[in-house]
């Protein structure tokens, strides 16, 4: 039976490490996918980013999500444990912009909110790594 290892998760990963740029309606839009090993210092083993920014109306917009990556041997139950501190630790937060059309003049602000998530919890085989 493969081997659960985190260098081994994180390098299948890095296959999918790239940006691409599409237009949709008069929107220039680009996408990227950034993993990050960070099983030395943190949990989960690795998050994914999930990179969008796309131009409207002049300004920059970001969206930033990331997706937790857990190896675990026996699955989703012990995942748990690693969810829990990656959402307790709030070290990786989404990042949702909020475009406001006003009478006049430009202003940007940046604030915090609790806001719910849904994390639905896939479990693949190690052996799927290899098919990328």
């Amino acid at each position: 039976m493969p081997e659960v290892r985190e260098d081994k998760i994180y390098n299948a990963l890095l296959r999918f490490k790239d940006t691409k740029g599409v237009k949709i309606g008069k929107a220039d839009i680009t996408l990227s996918l950034d993993p990050k090993d960070v099983h030395k210092f943190d949990r989960p083993d690795s998050v994914l980013w999930i990179n969008i920014s796309l131009k409207i109306f002049g300004q920059n917009l970001k969206i930033k999500i990331p997706i937790p990556v857990e190896g675990e041997k026996r699955g989703i139950e012990e995942a748990m444990e690693d969810l829990n501190e990656f959402i307790s630790r709030r070290n990786y937060p989404i990042e949702i912009p909020m475009l406001v059309i006003a009478e006049a003049g430009y202003d940007k602000r940046e604030v915090k909110k609790d806001f719910p998530t849904r994390f639905v919890i896939t479990q693949i085989p190690v052996r799927r790594l290899e098919e990328g």
